[in-house]
């Protein structure tokens, strides 16, 4: 049954995927090589003057890097289809498990929180019959939060008259200050220095030092001016080259990041293969050799002596432990985004809903008790969980045991692995005989491709006219007077024949 029949018939439908929300947004943008005569350092007018030959690449090098390439994309995406169908299974079970516990965890906390208060809240609030009514069935510490809530407003709005207050009377003892000090001069006119001197002294002194740093900022604009006309008379020249090899260094850049984006997932995914394949080779020679024992237990003991097979020796808890641990890459994203939600959940214990601090300890008394209560709850809950999750691993172990047992299956399964390492050994070698005849052809190859390069570029100047353009800058802030290029007309052959697309 092929892979989008099977998707078919999966019992929960998904919806028409959204090609612009299912895109990864970290994922590098792909590269597209560029022709050699747009290369300013390394174009076809410079590299005629020394001919650069590898022994190692011929023409069909760069087709081969392509399809491998394409290979690699193709068998990505049938890898993640595969690992989105798991994935989803996976957390449909997951997500109910989770519902199911938060259903059970939600009715134990109002069965412990919402008890039979409604005496008690009665004997507290007992001239305030509405209040009774109100808070009849809710928690007494819950009770408390609530009219900490319902008075939140009369409260501040009584800190901010407060400290209004405050503030007219700091006011009105600075007015009666400055009062006795008008009095004072004008009854001592003569003996008091008045504020405004002082104030015109110092204004004089900052005009002086605003003048020294104005002189200094001229002589620097008038150096640079020197700079500029000076670059501006070497521009012409290195203007092609050093853009040309910017956007080489960003093809590099690009093609790297997106060659480790696709490759990182596949070098992880063999090495978990790796893994399991190691595993069931183990368990595979293990059985081979008990039943090899028990083959030579019903035989006829023989005159000579007969060896017996040393048993492997036992793996330790802990090794074991760690030999059947699976960790996908969703699964330690869901771990990073627990540990964010349980610092965010200490964090959230001691935050209050006031701006009196006389006010948080009564209400944190009342809370901690509940917290200790709920904490033992969760610690139950989690080692059953814990429990449980034991229990299916041994089943699991216990269950491949049973499955992987040795029988013609198995054996025809080990005789045609053989068969395909001999056929990958013989292509192997026909493959090192085909790249020994191509390395020894490559020159001619060589010879004969600079040749046809050099018949275009006469045909491509046949009848055409020379064409000008003009560069456009990627951002606003190249658009100096030092990196102004447009005052130089840059000519450029005419397009090719037959224009092709490599991408």
């Amino acid at each position: 049954m092929p892979c989008f029949n099977r998707e078919k018939s999966l019992s929960i439908r998904r919806p028409r995927r959204d090609k612009a929300n299912d895109r990864d947004g970290l994922a590098p943008k792909p590269v597209r090589p560029r022709a050699m005569k747009y290369h300013g350092l390394l174009g076809m007018s410079i590299a005629a003057q020394h001919l650069i030959v590898d022994e190692k690449w011929t023409p069909d090098s760069l087709s081969e890097q392509y399809s491998g390439f394409t290979d690699l994309l193709n068998r990505r995406i049938i890898y993640k289809r595969h690992e989105t169908k798991s994935n989803r299974k996976r957390l449909l079970q997951h997500s109910r498990r989770l519902k199911m516990m938060c259903t059970d965890g939600r009715i134990k906390l109002q069965k412990i929180s919402t008890g039979n208060n409604a005496h008690k809240i009665r004997n507290l609030l007992i001239k305030h019959r509405d209040m009774q009514r109100l808070y009849q069935k809710m928690p007494i510490h819950m009770v408390a939060d609530n009219i900490n809530q319902r008075t939140f407003v009369l409260r501040k709005e009584r800190d901010r008259l407060l400290f209004r207050l405050e503030q007219m009377k700091k006011e009105y003892k600075n007015l009666l200050l400055d009062r006795s000090e008008v009095e004072n001069l004008i009854r001592y006119e003569n003996e008091f220095v008045l504020e405004e001197e002082l104030l015109s002294r110092v204004l004089l002194k900052k005009i002086e030092n605003s003048n020294v740093r104005f002189k200094a900022i001229t002589t620097i604009n008038t150096t640079y001016r020197k700079i500029i006309q000076v670059l501006l008379q070497d521009e012409i020249f290195y203007e092609p080259i050093l853009r040309s090899l910017d956007s080489d260094i960003e093809d590099q850049g690009n093609f790297i990041k997106n060659i480790l984006y696709i490759g990182k997932p596949a070098i992880v995914k063999f090495k978990e293969l790796n893994k399991e394949y190691r595993m069931l080779m183990d368990k595979s020679r293990n059985n081979l050799q008990a039943k090899l024992l028990m083959l030579a237990s019903l035989k006829k003991p023989p005159t000579a002596f007969v060896p017996v097979a040393e048993k492997p020796p036992r793996m330790s808890v802990e090794e074991t432990d760690a030999h059947y641990v699976r960790q996908t890459r969703s699964m330690l994203k869901l771990k990073s985004e627990l540990a964010a939600i349980e610092t965010t959940i200490k964090n959230l214990k001691f935050v209050t809903l006031c701006s009196q601090a006389r006010e948080i300890y009564p209400r944190v008394k009342g809370q901690l008790e509940n917290n200790l209560k709920l904490k033992l709850n969760v610690e139950l809950d989690l080692q059953n969980h814990q429990m449980r999750r034991t229990k299916m691993k041994y089943t699991q172990m216990l269950q491949d045991v049973l499955l992987n047992n040795l029988s013609e299956e198995e054996m025809n399964r080990l005789d045609r692995i053989s068969d395909l390492k001999e056929i990958l050994k013989k292509d192997e070698e026909f493959e090192r005989d085909i790249l020994s005849q191509i390395k020894s052809r490559a020159d001619i190859y060589v010879i004969f491709r600079l040749s046809l390069w050099n018949l275009l570029d006469i045909l491509r100047h046949i009848d055409r006219a020379p064409r000008t353009f003009r560069f456009k800058y990627r951002s606003s802030y190249l658009k100096l007077p030092l990196l102004k290029f447009e005052m130089h007309n840059m000519y450029a052959a005419a397009p090719e024949l037959y224009e092709e697309d490599l991408n």
